[in-house]
């Protein structure tokens, strides 16, 4: 009997643990030294497929999440920017699983649903840490549909924790600021230290609430975490865990390779100015985010661990992925870009742990995997269906065997020249991300772009500028673009023409019910 086959009458739970700017490169699984994720290392081999190869569809938050709770591309439904959001119309499965019995428990951050989408429609409790961080600091009141998590802390030490943030940073002129350096933190206040102490506060929330839940519908835990999300910073025992002298170099480029790449990254790379930082303080700065790394590896421990206190680990589906990377001072660039697709923003760890009965090999499965299979994974799973078309595959037949069920990868960004309101711009040069977004405001820079991998070859066609070809297996860096070398003409033309096919496959999802005229 398959995966698919297999039903129970009893639902199993299932936990969502969502964090932001992981990119796959720092598991130690699956070949980084640093010591960075001990727990999902051991995790992996156990209990756990993790899958190397599985890439998000845009490098940004909310088009992500948006596309992996829906099983659509962004393009699709015009979810390609940090500001439009799904309608109570979108296909969420979230909101699925909550129409089919589950309690659906959504922690932490949102950039999925608009803000008028009332919270009942799509979970039945809602807390959000960063959300109640900023209500307080700025003397606003929390919405009553949101349950408190930070009320052990003060306004006053909020501000201060406000304050410390700042002064970490040095002034806007320094080099710091636009490359949201803190450093290493030694401070008695947690909300000082990037976003850990929110973290640590809404992971304590969804633990507090498994424990006391008595209900007897199952479980959705939907955990959407900030780490490893800069500010860059980290405390103490996160810092002294990572194995210093494993960390590479970051990479830097020379000015040919730099205008053979996507023009943005120029012009991102000259406001955040860490070409002006030498070897040793970019591997500080990469030591900063494999510690925050560390932290999830720590907290999702704890959530395993209460899970099994509970007696419900059994019956429970668990996922760990994230919604996009981080460029962590490659390229001599921090933070994201929205339309750029270096591995290291595109390439995400997932790894899925079924519940007894569901076939499970636990191993690195080497399978080309999108975002895009999340949401009919969980249906299947969880015995529930999508009521409108996606584009995902199902990954139930990859927990028990290898198979390849994609021949490639897509991932997408960018706009028109026209679509100014498509651009995150519009900050003043105080403002934390001046650096990323004033360089959106330019064309060809804000080009759209649609990227195509597969495990030999990654090629980009660039709306307004040159495009590019990289030969992963002999540059994985992604240093040296290819585009007109003649070796790959070949290559390079099955990829286009795959590109044109993906494209006319995925142009539009027409409703399957139908409007009254």
């Amino acid at each position: 009997m398959t995966n698919r086959e297999k039903n129970t009458e009893k639902r199993p739970n299932i936990v969502l643990f969502v964090s932001d700017h992981f990119r796959r490169e720092a598991l130690g699984h699956t070949g980084n030294e640093v010591k960075a994720t001990p727990f999902l290392d051991t995790y992996a081999g156990t209990e756990a497929v993790s899958f190397k190869h599985a890439f998000c569809q845009n490098p940004v938050c909310v088009p992500s999440r948006c596309s992996f709770l829906s099983g659509r591309y962004p393009h699709v439904e015009g979810f390609r920017t940090m500001h439009h959001l799904q309608s109570a119309r979108d296909q969420n499965i979230l909101r699925e699983l909550k129409k089919a019995g589950y309690y659906v428990y959504f922690g932490g951050k949102n950039d999925v649903f608009k803000k008028e989408i009332p919270v009942n429609e799509y979970c039945d409790y809602r807390s959000d840490a960063f959300h109640e961080y900023n209500c307080i600091r700025d003397g606003v009141p929390l919405e009553a549909e949101f349950h408190s998590v930070l009320g052990k802390f003060t306004k006053e030490e909020i501000l201060a924790a406000e304050k410390e943030k700042e002064n970490s940073r040095y002034e806007k002129n320094k080099r710091n600021y636009y490359a949201l350096y803190q450093g290493l933190m030694e401070t008695d206040n947690p909300l000082a230290v990037g976003y850990t102490g929110l973290e640590d506060a809404q992971i304590e929330d969804a633990l507090r609430f498994i424990k006391e839940y008595k209900g007897d519908r199952p479980l959705c835990i939907y955990l959407a975490l900030m780490l490893p999300h800069p500010h860059y910073a980290a405390t103490e025992a996160d810092y002294r865990a990572i194995d210093a002298d494993k960390i590479e170099i970051p990479v830097r480029l020379d000015e040919k390779q730099r205008k053979n790449k996507a023009s943005i990254l120029e012009g991102i790379r000259k406001n955040h100015r860490l070409y002006e930082w030498k070897d040793e303080e970019l591997k500080e700065f990469k030591h900063m985010y494999y510690a925050m790394v560390h932290h999830i590896d720590h907290n999702f421990s704890r959530m395993i661990t209460c899970l099994k206190e509970k007696g419900i680990y059994d019956d429970t589906d668990v996922l760990l992925f994230s919604d996009h990377g981080d460029y962590a001072g490659e390229y001599e660039i921090a933070e994201i870009n929205q339309n750029t697709f270096e591995d290291v923003l595109t390439n995400i760890p997932l790894l899925i742990k079924p519940h007894k009965g569901i076939a499970c090999t636990p191993r690195i499965s080497e399978a080309l995997i999108e975002l895009t299979d999340v949401a009919i994974t969980i249906a299947e799973l969880t015995g529930i269906r999508l009521p409108e078309s996606h584009f995902g595959i199902s990954l139930l037949p990859l927990l028990e065997k290898e198979e390849e069920i994609r021949d490639a990868v897509f991932c997408e960004g960018g706009r028109l020249e026209n679509e100014i309101h498509c651009t995150d711009g519009g900050h003043k040069p105080e403002a934390l991300y001046w650096a990323r977004t004033s360089v959106q405001e330019s064309i060809p820079e804000h080009t759209k772009a649609v990227m195509i991998r597969d495990k030999e070859y990654k090629y980009i066609y660039r709306l307004y500028e040159g495009d590019e070809f990289y030969d992963l297996e002999n540059d994985p860096k992604e240093m040296y673009n290819e585009i007109k070398n003649v070796h790959f003409e070949e290559k390079i033309a099955i990829m286009k023409e795959r590109l044109l096919r993906f494209l006319i496959e995925t142009t539009d999802c027409v409703p399957k019910y139908r409007d009254e005229r």
